[in-house]
């Protein structure tokens, strides 16, 4: 690179630093939902990363089901020697500066070096570039990753060098360590260079150079995707297409579906350099060197087009091949025509920043008659008074803490911004969204009012302000405001405190049998056929007059349990003890209407609980998905042979009860894929992945059970197991 091209090049990365470092001092408003998260988890890691070696990397290979932690953790690492918001910044920042290198050295590569320079400043200033600059995501990242990776598969000649085919295998490991969707950025390119090596003369080591890259690949990535194996393809899909679908994406195959990316592609790449694009594809048949690897490179754009989930995050990768493509016309033009092209290409970049970044010129300036040709996001200074209302929760809530349901969905107002802060200031409290039927372990809610959040998200925060708003008054009256804000957006922002007022009841005895029967009706949704049913309650009268029952104990002979209203497959259990303590209902709703409405659960336990191996068949030949699936219950444990369209799969599981907060523990022995034995560690990984017990730990309660018997055809709850059975502590 000549002098003036390196300094042109610094001069550009320098200032989309200041301009980074400017609009973070100038914004005060909290990260937005995935930001937000990502913001945690970096915080996380950080502090995971000072536990000892063994536990942290557990820790951090643990920390997301979806998201791998090479981004969170390096901004947690940064985040040593900065505040967690400017070591993410300052980390895509540095994303940029690499991907911006690459870029050009793939253009100096296959171009020639003004070319390269060109398509680095295409990059580095697209709206959508400088727009996920401002943001904390895994995007511009990967898009850095997916850079290199074509660098290092352009270095490697069609595979002919090792040293660099190792290099690729190390870039495409870190690749799948920053987002799972790194194989769909290469899946053209490498084909290609692939292709390419089955030409040549010593193909052999070139296919061997591939598959040592691809070893190094693996050797990265799978202790991370190892526990994901069965788990992570499903994930993929739902967010692809059945999560697309209730956010209220179109569908993939639609005109609307289809011309999402085409009608925002000039917000995200910039005006002029969409049209070198275009000229770029056309004149790219002149230019055999770099041809087919350039287009390789952009032709997973197709596989963003057939799925449903559409947002610009996810073509951003896609741009350091469609900026080398827009510099190869530029390339191809006579010497008066390339340098007017390229003065409106630094004019217009320079416009582009300024737009994004400041909001000046403002977009309507850019795009006075098609509003699509801009993409603007000034920094607020506004405050959202996030602080002031922990500060007010944490004050009132005393040296215990508090559950605090987070009921908005406001990109800069819902849990993930909530959730952040409390991280990050190591606030004694749980959060949680807005709740279904009943503040169940609320002790305190956040609420707005105006606008909830997206539409798709937002029936249950709309439905709960309704309620506060004076269509229940009984809950209004449970949770009275603490306090009030106002919010930017011109809303109020407010802090409801659970605090109960004893009703006046002449007989507490009255006000215990209406429990009873408002517990019948609760039941009625989630119980059918039950035998024997009986409820039992422990309680002082006067403190029934406040809602607070000592002890609740349900039990059954036998009753049908499930989700009736989805109408999910039943499952007979019996018989059946259960014993809920420290119970609290709302006693003016029930004094008023005789409804029973839950508020607290201090624990539940399972103190009996019997499943039979016939009922066990029928409730499992139910389920969508599980066809071919058999559970035979023997001493200790249960076997279970799952039919395939290939072979089959053999296990034998054993379940034991544990300590709260971990009610039971899955263990899995005797795995075979056929004939196959499955490795110990992959048997771990996948118990993991399905173990529920993380999701039970999150309850609003501790959930205990007690002892767990298995044998032949049945299995108990509270029966102690045979002493012939195996156990943890077993030697």
């Amino acid at each position: 690179m000549s002098r003036p091209g390196a300094a042109a090049l610094a001069l550009l990365l320098v200032g989309l630093g200041m301009v980074t470092a400017v609009w973070l001092a100038i914004d005060r408003r909290p990260p937005e939902w995935d930001h937000a998260n990502h913001l945690e988890r970096a915080i996380l890691c950080q502090r995971s990363l000072g536990d000892p070696v063994g536990e942290a990397v557990e820790e951090i290979l643990a920390e997301s089901s979806f998201y791998p932690p090479v981004v969170t953790c390096s901004a947690g690492l940064l985040g040593l020697v900065l505040p967690p918001r400017a070591a993410a910044h300052t980390l895509m920042w540095l994303a940029l500066v690499v991907g911006t290198l690459a870029i050009f050295g793939l253009g100096r590569r296959f171009l020639n070096p003004g070319s390269g320079l060109l398509a680095a400043f295409l990059f580095a200033t697209g709206p959508f570039v400088v727009f996920s600059l401002l943001h904390f995501q895994l995007d511009l990242p990967l898009a850095a990753v997916v850079a290199v990776a074509l660098y290092a598969l352009a270095r490697t000649e069609d595979l002919a060098h090792r040293r660099w085919s190792l290099v690729l295998g190390l870039v495409m490991g870190l690749g799948m360590l920053t987002k799972p969707s790194f194989p769909a950025y290469v899946c053209g390119a490498v084909p290609w260079t692939l292709g390419c090596a089955l030409r040549a003369g010593d193909r052999r080591r070139r296919v061997a150079n591939l598959l040592i890259a691809l070893g190094v690949t693996a050797l990265i990535a799978i202790p991370w995707y190892g526990p994901r194996l069965v788990g992570l393809p499903i994930q993929v899909l739902n967010r692809s297409f059945k999560q697309a679908a209730e956010s209220g994406h179109a569908p993939a195959m639609t005109s609307a579906g289809l011309l999402f990316y085409p009608r925002w592609i000039v917000p995200q790449l910039g005006l002029v350099a969409t049209v070198l694009l275009v000229l770029g594809v056309i004149l790219l048949v002149r230019r055999p060197r770099g041809r087919g690897f350039l287009l390789a490179a952009l032709t997973p754009a197709v596989l963003f087009f057939l799925i449903q989930n559409k947002n610009l995050r996810y073509t951003l990768p896609l741009l350091p091949a469609a900026t080398l493509i827009a510099a190869a016309a530029v390339a191809l033009l006579g010497r008066r025509a390339r340098r007017v092209v390229i003065a409106a290409c630094v004019a217009v970049g320079a416009l582009q920043v300024g737009s994004t970044a400041f909001g000046w010129p403002p977009a309507t300036a850019l795009a006075p008659t098609v509003p699509l040709l801009a993409l603007s996001r000034p920094p607020d200074g506004r405050d959202w008074h996030h602080r002031e209302i922990l500060q007010a929760i944490v004050a009132a809530a005393g040296p215990g803490g508090a559950r605090v349901s987070v009921v908005p969905n406001d990109n800069f107002f819902s849990v993930s911004n909530f959730r952040y802060e409390v991280v990050r200031d190591r606030l004694p409290l749980r959060l949680s969204r807005a709740w279904d039927q009943s503040p169940m372990g609320v002790d305190f809610a956040i609420v707005k009012t105006g606008d909830q959040g997206p539409d798709a998200a937002s029936a249950k925060p709309d439905r709960i302000m309704a309620a506060f708003g004076g269509g229940d008054p009984w809950l209004a009256a449970a949770y009275p405001i603490i306090l009030r804000v106002p919010l930017p957006d011109g809303s109020e922002g407010m802090v409801r405190m659970r605090r109960i007022e004893p009703v006046r009841a002449p007989d507490p005895t009255r006000l215990a049998e209406r429990v009873r029967q408002g517990a019948l009706a609760l039941l009625s949704d989630v119980v059918r056929d039950a035998q024997g049913l009986r409820i039992t309650l422990d309680y002082r009268d006067e403190a029934l007059l406040t809602g607070l029952i000592d002890h609740a104990t349900l039990e059954a002979e036998s009753a049908v349990v499930g989700e009736f209203a989805r109408r999910k497959p039943p499952l007979r259990i019996g018989p059946v003890r259960v014993r809920a303590s420290g119970v609290l209902i709302n006693p003016g709703r029930l004094a008023a209407t005789g409804a029973l409405e839950l508020l607290d659960v201090r624990a539940l336990a399972v103190e009996r609980l019997g499943v039979s191996e016939a009922d066990l068949a029928e409730f499992i030949g139910r389920q969508r998905g599980l066809g071919g699936l058999q559970a035979t219950m023997e001493a200790c444990a249960v076997r279970v042979r799952w039919s395939l369209p290939g072979p089959d799969l053999h296990a034998r599981l054993g379940i034991e009860a544990g300590p709260a907060p971990k009610p039971f523990s899955l263990s899995a022995d005797r795995v075979r894929y056929g004939r196959m034995r499955v490795p110990s560690l992959l048997v771990g990984w996948i118990v993991r992945n399905f173990d529920p017990t993380p999701r039970l730990r999150r309850l609003p309660m501790t959930v205990s059970l007690a002892p767990i018997s298995i044998e032949a055809g049945r299995l108990d709850v509270g029966r102690e197991p045979d002493a012939r059975c195996p156990t943890k502590e077993s030697p």
